[in-house]
């Protein structure tokens, strides 16, 4: 049995072709598991949980990225039931996964073969449970292709007749940026920007204490700065201007470095993705400073260009197998 699954490995949210989960867990040894979503592996249960933990620029330094992982593999699998069931029955089986992974570009040549070797360096198969439902796979392969370069090819059809592209992709905690040149990324406009929405949220926080209020949730602010209408009816309009107001000024901040950085925001076609960039789309938009702008709406767009990047690499075609090169 083989199976080739992709997966973002975000600095906030881990995305898959088909789920999305927060980047954190806690171990709780050898108790139970207390949530949703409950790994057992080695003697040890992990449970996921939505919390910030500390960019890892190089993430083979742990082993925070391969349990994050397994998540992901199983809730890939979970949906398999004739595969399950074979593994259920077969005691000697297991599944083949040929993973497809990514990386922020800035870091992709320092960091792709570790990437690589951190995920293929296990010789026998991995076994644990998720959500009290057995997994028996081995990692066999593992391709690394560059992020937000991936995600963008999602949208290629759009953008394809543009000779210079600027690719915005909002995280958590980074702002990726990168110009593609006929589709080939120009690694002299290559940057990344501590500015993802983690520092907004703090900024709004910032600015509560500092009014005399207190700091308001994540959850809260989402809702907000979504306009959603449960959100404007129960909060007060001071809250929710404070909210509001301070997204407009990061979002004019966040390009405003962005431009300094050397993209030009006003000639160029520029293409925003990420959660950040869909949580943050009305305000930038408002902002003005990017005048031909295209949202990618959809935050599982790198793992899903990541299948795109792989099906390229082994396709005949001289041109597929080009576009691919800015990748693997």
């Amino acid at each position: 049995m083989q199976r080739t699954i992709t997966i973002d490995h975000g600095n906030r949210l881990i995305k898959t072709a088909n789920h999305i989960f927060p980047e954190s867990y806690v171990e709780s040894g050898y108790l139970p598991g207390i949530g949703s979503d409950v790994l057992k592996h080695n003697g040890k249960t992990y449970t996921l949980v939505d919390q910030s933990l500390p960019v890892l620029n190089d993430k083979t330094e742990d082993e925070r990225y391969f349990i994050l992982t397994l998540f992901a593999l199983g809730k890939e699998l979970e949906e398999d039931a004739e595969t399950l069931r074979k593994l259920s029955t077969n005691p000697n089986d297991f599944i083949k996964v040929n993973l497809l992974v990514g990386l922020p570009l800035q870091h992709y040549e320092t960091y792709r073969k570790r990437f690589q070797r951190y995920f293929t360096q296990h010789q026998e198969p991995i076994i644990y449970e998720l959500n009290n439902k057995s997994y028996k796979i081995k990692i066999t392969s593992a391709h690394v292709y560059p992020q937000a370069f991936a995600a963008a090819l999602t949208a290629h059809n759009e953008i394809k007749h543009s000779n210079t592209v600027n690719v915005i992709d909002i995280g958590g905690f980074t702002v990726d940026c990168l110009q593609l040149n006929n589709f080939r990324p120009n690694m002299t406009l290559c940057t990344s920007l501590y500015l993802g929405v983690r520092t907004l949220f703090d900024k709004i926080n910032e600015q509560a204490r500092a009014t005399g209020g207190k700091d308001i949730a994540d959850n809260i602010i989402e809702s907000i700065l979504n306009n959603e209408p449960h959100a404007l009816a129960e909060y007060s309009e001071k809250r929710i201007n404070l909210v509001q107001n301070t997204a407009y000024t990061y979002a004019d901040r966040m390009l405003a470095e962005v431009a300094q950085k050397g993209f030009d925001l006003e000639e160029d076609r520029t293409v925003f993705m990420g959660g950040g960039a869909i949580l943050m789309k009305k305000y930038i938009l408002e902002s003005n400073r990017a005048k031909k702008s295209l949202f990618i709406d959809d935050v599982r767009a790198n793992a899903k260009g990541y299948a795109i990047l792989h099906e390229m690499k082994n396709h005949t075609g001289s041109h597929a197998r080009n576009i691919a090169n800015g990748g693997e």
